[in-house]
């Protein structure tokens, strides 16, 4: 017969003992349980908008993004990018689609503040990138080329990241939406047989600039049918300290999230995703929220995934007291979904 005896062994008590010593020693600076708590998150309502308009005949692009209005309600965007030219670029040469409708080379990147990129590409000359700041009702702010100057050179660069904390440029130069100045400087290296500078980084991937880290968050992952690197890391440009945030995770057949766009919660803890699924085959969108202090998802919802339609443009945006909103397409049904969702402490 087993007997259980009362009162604890002399292991039992060294253990505890060990315990207590290590409470005692917690750097009281360190965050409690209560403190650390994350967010819930609750869905509140999803609403549809048709693509208006053919496929073949909706050459202008249209804004197409989510917004809160100054009411704090969720609203959708679907009005064209522009109606009149803001640059030879946007008639000089006539550009069109396949179907000889007119293609306009401008997107909307953000709409509070706006903020639209204007990409001109003409035969027989470089490329030039500018982003433009506007106003509501679409009167110009301000304008500048993306392109960096290194000495007689003209180096190009690309947007990518929007958000109201700061565009950011591949080199991770980061520039005021509001005023188009320079808030965190491009990193360089010299180049001294030439005595000119070249900016030290080059991304691709989604970015966004946290101000209260002084960081950019990029997405720089590389996966292959025998590898898989990366996943979003958080970069300091000025030390140049990198940290891996979120690895890149694979699906069986080697397919993964790419982050598309993030918007950062308020407080500066949550970073939300938009994601595409990329792979070979129909793609999938998710909302993914990822809490920075612990370094874990703390939400994700998938979409698309049982349907098997191609959807694709996932965007994410911020509203007031804790209200997110997400968008993406349905490339199948021809339409707009947007969902609102609630993050409570």
């Amino acid at each position: 017969m087993m007997v259980i005896r009362a009162g604890w062994s002399k292991r039992m008590w060294a253990l505890a003992g060990i315990g207590i010593l290590l409470l005692l020693s917690v750097d009281p600076s360190w965050p409690t349980a209560e403190a650390t708590r994350p967010i819930q998150i609750h869905k509140r309502g999803e609403q549809t908008f048709a693509f208006p308009g053919s496929s073949e005949r909706d050459a202008a692009p249209r804004v197409n993004r989510p917004y809160f209005d100054r009411a704090g309600q969720l609203r959708w965007a679907d009005a064209l990018v522009h109606e009149q030219a803001t640059g030879s670029c946007d008639t000089h040469p006539l550009q069109e689609n396949p179907n000889g409708y007119q293609i306009y080379p401008r997107r909307t990147v953000l709409l509070s503040p706006r903020v639209d990129v204007r990409l001109c590409s003409r035969k027989g000359a470089s490329s030039e990138t500018t982003v433009i700041g506007l106003t509501d009702d679409g009167h110009k702010v301000w304008e500048r080329e993306t392109v960096f100057r290194s000495g007689v050179h003209r180096l190009d660069q690309y947007l990518i990241g929007s958000s109201r904390e700061g565009l950011v440029l591949s080199s991770l130069e980061v520039w005021s939406p509001d005023t188009g100045q320079t808030i965190v400087p491009a990193s360089t290296r010299s180049i001294t047989p030439e005595s000119r500078e070249v900016p030290l980084y080059a991304y691709t991937g989604a970015a966004l600039y946290h101000p209260a880290r002084h960081t950019v968050f990029v997405y720089d992952a590389d996966v292959t049918l025998t590898k898989k690197r990366g996943g979003l890391v958080e970069i300091n440009p000025s030390t140049g300290a990198t940290t891996l945030v979120h690895p890149v995770v694979t699906t069986l057949f080697r397919g993964f999230d790419r982050i598309e766009e993030m918007a950062l919660m308020s407080g500066g803890r949550y970073l939300c995703l938009a994601q595409r699924l990329s792979w070979r085959g129909p793609t999938d969108v998710s909302f993914t929220i990822l809490d920075l202090a612990t370094k874990r998802l703390l939400f994700h919802e998938r979409f698309c995934q049982d349907s098997h339609d191609t959807c694709a443009d996932p965007h994410v945006v911020i509203g007031p007291s804790g209200a997110i909103g997400f968008s993406y397409s349905n490339l199948n049904r021809r339409e707009h979904h947007l969902l609102l969702y609630q993050g409570r402490e």
